[in-house]
This record gives C-alpha cells, sequence and structure tokens, in this order.
C-alpha cells in the first residue's frame, strides 16, 4: 500500500535531520571562542575589534565584521561638569626654616603619640640595616594644638602602589572658622624613597593664600618610588608662620604585576576625534584574574566608539577581562568627539584585580578653536596594526574663510617604523597632481595653488609599518596668506611585534 512504501522513508528523512541538527551543535559547541588578550610576542595580527557604545546585552550576537561603529549623538548620556585639576603652578622648595635669616631648626617628633608612624629617614648606607637610634627629619612639628585650630585637613591616597607607579596625595584645606586666615602655606616633606619629578628637593611647598570662611582648596601632588616598603608623607598648614594642623601619610610599594600606559593626542580642535589605546601587560610570575578595566572621562569628552565587551555608565566605559596570563598583553581602544573648548579635557583609567593592588593612569589633553581659518584635522584609519600591515593617514583641510586660500602645503614627520607607500591629495572629487618627496622621515607635499572658501582638501598617505613601537605622525600645514598662520595636528599609531 501507498501509505506503508512511504513509512520508511519518513523515518529516513527525520533521523537525518536530527543527524544535522546534532552535527551543528557539536561544531558550535566546540568552535573556538574569541579571547580578549594575547601573548606578547605573539600579537594578533589584526587590530581589536570595536562595537558601538550601547553596548548589547550578555549573550547577544555581534555579527558586525567591522573595527568601529559609529554612534550617533542621541546615544550621549549628559555628564556632570567636573572641574579639571589644575598645575600646581605655586610649588617651591621649602628651607628647613620660615625664617630665612635663621639657620634651619630641626624639630623631633614627640615621643607620646604612638598612634602616628615613625617618620625615620635612614641614610643610604644603611638601609636595610637595623638602626639602634632612629634618625627623625626636621619638618612639622605635629605637637597635638591645645584647642582646634581654623584650619581643617583631609589627606587621601591609595594604600597599595606598584613599583615605578605614581602616589598621588588628594589634600584638602578648609577654613572652619568664622574669621579669614591669611598668608597660608601648606609645606610636604616625604621620605628619601620617593620621588618628585624634576626636583630634587624632599620638602615642597605652595602657597595658598587666604582662605574665607568656610572656604576650602584642594591639592593633588604626586610622589613616585623605586623601592619596596612603606614611604610617608609629612603634611603641614601653616598661616602667619604658625603651624596650624598637620597629617601624616604613608603608602607602601609592592612589586611591580602590571604594566599599564594610555596613548593618546595632547591637543585638539573642537569638532575633531581623540583616540586612545590603553595597553595592560601582565609582568608577574602569576595569572591576573577578575581583572576589570574602569575609564572615566570629563564632560567635555564625548565616548563615541570603544572595544568591544564595554559597559557604558554615566561618565565611565567598563571591562571585565576575566583572566590576563602571564606574559600576556591587552589593548582597549577608545574615541571620544572633542565638541566644547577645554583646557584640561581628562580621561582616567583604573584597574583592579584581587591579585593586585588598584593601578591608575590618566591623559588629558587641550580642545581648543581652530586658529585662522584653515581647520586641519588628522586621523588613521586603522589603529593598532601589527608589523608589515599598512594603514592610511587622512588629513582634511577645509578652508572656513571668506577668501580662497593660495599656496597650501604640507609638511609631515613620518614616525621612523613606517615607510610611505603613496600620497594622493583630492579636492572635492577632483585628484590633484602634486609632487610629494620624503626625505630623512619628513614628507613634503608640493603647494595647493588655491582652495577657495568652503572648499575642503584631503590628503590621503598610506605607510607600512617596519617595526612595532608607537609613533606620532605629525603634520604642519602653512599657506601664503597675510597671517602666515601655521597649523599643527598628530595622530599616535600602535605597531604591535
Amino acid at each position: 500500500m501507498p501509505g506503508i512504501e512511504n513509512r520508511p522513508i519518513l523515518k529516513l528523512t527525520s533521523g537525518m535531520l536530527l543527524l544535522l541538527t546534532l552535527s551543528l551543535t557539536a561544531c558550535t559547541a566546540f568552535a573556538p571562542s574569541q579571547r580578549s588578550s594575547w601573548k606578547l610576542t605573539d600579537p594578533p595580527s589584526l587590530a581589536p575589534q570595536n562595537q558601538p557604545l550601547n553596548s548589547p546585552k550578555p549573550g547577544s550576537p555581534n555579527p558586525q565584521s567591522r573595527e568601529t561603529q559609529r554612534v550617533g549623538p542621541q546615544e550621549s548620556i549628559p555628564q556632570k561638569e567636573t572641574e579639571p585639576a589644575q598645575p600646581d603652578k605655586e610649588l617651591f622648595a621649602v628651607p628647613e626654616s620660615i625664617d630665612r635669616n635663621q639657620p634651619p631648626q630641626p624639630r623631633d617628633l614627640p615621643e607620646d603619640i604612638p598612634s602616628r608612624p615613625r617618620l625615620e629617614t635612614p641614610q643610604p648606607q644603611t638601609r636595610g640595616k637595623p638602626e639602634t637610634t632612629p634618625q627623625r627629619p626636621s619638618g612639622p612639628m605635629m605637637t597635638p594644638p591645645a584647642q582646634a585650630g581654623p584650619l581643617e585637613m583631609t589627606v587621601d591616597v591609595i594604600p597599595k602602589r606598584q613599583l615605578g607607579s605614581g602616589a598621588t596625595f588628594y589634600l584638602i584645606i578648609k577654613n572652619t572658622s568664622n574669621q579669614s586666615v591669611r598668608n597660608v602655606l601648606l609645606e610636604c616633606e616625604f621620605d628619601s624613597a620617593l620621588l618628585f619629578p624634576g626636583r630634587r628637593e624632599k620638602k615642597i611647598g605652595q602657597r595658598l593664600g587666604t582662605l574665607q570662611p568656610g572656604e576650602s582648596k584642594e591639592i593633588n601632588l604626586t610622589l613616585y618610588s623605586d623601592t619596596l616598603g612603606n614611604h610617608c608623607c609629612r603634611f603641614r598648614a601653616m598661616a602667619e608662620g604658625e603651624e596650624l594642623v598637620w597629617k601624616s601619610v604613608c603608602v607602601e610599594y609592592v612589586k611591580k604585576q602590571l604594566e599599564l600606559s594610555v596613548i593618546g593626542p595632547s591637543a585638539r580642535t573642537i569638532g575633531s576625534r581623540a583616540e586612545y589605546i590603553i595597553k595592560l601587560s601582565n609582568v608577574n610570575d602569576v595569572d591576573l584574574k577578575n581583572v576589570k578595566v574602569t575609564v572615566s572621562y570629563d564632560a567635555s569628552l564625548i565616548p563615541r566608539e570603544a572595544s568591544i565587551g564595554s559597559e557604558r555608565e554615566t561618565g565611565q566605559l567598563k571591562w571585565m577581562l576575566d583572566t590576563i596570563r602571564v606574559g600576556e598583553g591587552v589593548q582597549l581602544q577608545v574615541e571620544f568627539d572633542c565638541e566644547v573648548a577645554a583646557e584640561y579635557a581628562c580621561m582616567r583609567v583604573n584597574v583592579t584585580s584581587p591579585e593586585l593592588p588598584d593601578e591608575q593612569a590618566s591623559a588629558c589633553l587641550k580642545v581648543t578653536p581652530a586658529q585662522g581659518v584653515l581647520d586641519v584635522q588628522v586621523r588613521d584609519t586603522k589603529d593598532p596594526i601589527a608589523r608589515g600591515e599598512e594603514t592610511t593617514y587622512e588629513v582634511s583641510i577645509e578652508n572656513r574663510g571668506l577668501q580662497p586660500a593660495r599656496g597650501i602645503q604640507l609638511r609631515a614627520k613620518i614616525p621612523r617604523m613606517f615607510r610611505v607607500v603613496s600620497v594622493e591629495a583630492h579636492q572635492g572629487n577632483q585628484k590633484l597632481n602634486l609632487r610629494p618627496e620624503v626625505n630623512q622621515n619628513t614628507l613634503v607635499v608640493s603647494p595647493v595653488q588655491e582652495l577657495p572658501a568652503d572648499a575642503f582638501l584631503r590628503y590621503t598617505i598610506q605607510v607600512k609599518a617596519l617595526s612595532s613601537g608607537d609613533g606620532e605622525f605629525d603634520v604642519t600645514i602653512t599657506s601664503n596668506d597675510s597671517d602666515k598662520l601655521e597649523t599643527r595636528v598628530s595622530e599616535i599609531t600602535t605597531v604591535n611585534r
């Protein structure tokens, strides 16, 4: 019967479909997953893929194969305005005595304050050996005041740092009285194992001027050390030569386990982009587990692109890297739009793991309006790349003036790890016939005779990586206009081994 004859065929078809389903499931289960790290001696040949900053939910597929994806302005999150940290312009070396007419007067710590750390400064020849009589440096008297003074001091610092890393002390001096305090002077004396970049002194100070009732001032001080152990700083605030308040804070320096660096520009114009690359390397002898990277940024920086796996929160981007094995490294990439002028537009990186102390790094850039009538911007089309690969620098020039710009010339300093492959120039859709010349890593392109108002000029410079490292592509644009302004822009590119 026909029905009986069709049953074996139906059974055979069902069996084949079941076998095909099991095969697909097995292939999916045993397919290798994408790693977020690689051996430092064998990095991947392709740049890490990026994702839009409205990150997908965990477990959702990511079919895009592009390195980056644009995020529209509507995706930006309103940011709270924060005051950038100001440089210490009034920093100066402090003599041992405030009275310049008297010799330095050492002042020892009292014996009846056991809760304070003993501020010992051993001599270099006796470092590491027990001393029978501890030496005490001159500095703050640190004697308990008879009554609460008009000033209040708080000092915060990460208590444990890696060798070679900076320990940043965050100080707040506040006038808690109902009267003004004039001629306030802040002094810091630190152990010999701590270093202040660019200075030999171990005692520095900063004038704070007059503090009105209720007014407070914030000061940041970053010191470095390449010596293991606990190292202390002693802070005191004075007014009219009288010590009013003091604090003593110590930091423990431990063996370096993680290399952390941030690479990016130092200046941008309004409307341009700033690209940062964050590098992490495990230099320890054990794996680093549960590594978490947090990037926070000022409100003047608008994030547009980031390496895949990021989670976005207000003012922050976060990555969970799980385990970074011994000898492995990870690179993360973030791009920001620079939409408003800022003297200091900063991004900060914080790395945490149960196996190491919190590690921090930061980078700041200055965002200014474009100078003159020419708006110049530069970007690399692929970054980072591997040795032997190519990338292209795109230099765009817009004439924002009301008159044509004449005699426009490009001069670029090519990083030594690159060799120039080709140079082209286009004005609109028209290719220009220009003569490029490369001499000792300097590229000079013959001038463009005229660029009309509101017109664009675009250079594409293709280079090939011959060696590894971080190189800065530095461009200078000049013209024959009456103001003779020069415009300089740069872009940093990373080449992996």
